[in-house]
């Protein structure tokens, strides 16, 4: 078997499970939307929401993987004239994915393990409750880079085919509304900008990933027939 078949078989496979486990773990985001919690954060709704507001993490934890997976297979495809675009992009990935990874796996095996026991140093500033935290400027960060991640393979799908143009404006716009939802956000909060610009961020990233899933597997497989 050739080497470009395992990658076609390889992109197309990934593509589609990331467009699933996209929508899995947004699913399971969205029924476990945490109630507000005062400072310090320690009161009883979170014992109440244990575990229903972690659940979706795990989820988010193979999603990132997956993600990275799937920029790799994208630059083992790209034609060599546009790898310096998918490079650059997998480079950005590992390191998002990096970022959301410990952000996520910390919060169910460290924080809430922490809650229990009392041991409360440092919990306001690292809980997923504190809107100001740094679990949130983590998940800002992390999908801000997805999306920075999103404009750079966008070059990569160059064909003149109906789904590779949709893919490249899907791609482009993935950054483009990220960095609207900042500037929109910031002027209208400034800095102290809770979880509203964290939310829009993901909510746009997820879209995208649900979205480009069945286009790129769709490339992949043509790549694979051609």
């Amino acid at each position: 078997m050739a080497h470009g078949t395992y990658v076609y078989r390889f992109g197309f496979l990934v593509s589609i499970l990331v467009a699933v486990v996209t929508a899995v773990t947004w699913a399971l985001a969205m029924t476990a939307l945490p109630d507000k919690v005062p400072y310090p954060f320690t009161g009883p709704e979170i014992a109440a929401q244990w575990p229903g507001d972690y659940l979706w993490m795990y989820p988010a934890m193979l999603l990132m993987l997956l993600f990275v997976a799937l920029v790799a297979a994208i630059h083992s495809w790209a034609p060599p004239s546009r790898r310096v675009f998918s490079l650059v992009g997998l480079c950005v990935a590992v390191l998002a994915s990096a970022v959301l990874l410990i952000d996520y796996y910390l919060q169910p095996t460290v924080m809430q393990i922490s809650l229990e026991k009392g041991q409360l140093d440092g919990w306001a500033m690292l809980t997923q409750y504190n809107p100001n935290g740094v679990f949130i400027a983590l998940e800002e960060l992390g999908y801000l880079l997805m999306s920075v991640v999103c404009l750079c393979v966008a070059p990569v799908f160059a064909g003149k085919t109906g789904i590779e143009r949709a893919l490249r404006w899907l791609l482009r716009a993935s950054l483009a509304l990220a960095i609207l939802a900042l500037v929109v956000v910031s002027a209208i909060k400034g800095s102290d900008r809770g979880d509203t610009f964290e939310i829009a961020v993901i909510s746009i990233v997820w879209l995208t990933l649900i979205a480009a899933g069945t286009p790129t597997a769709l490339v992949f497989r043509r790549a694979g027939k051609e």
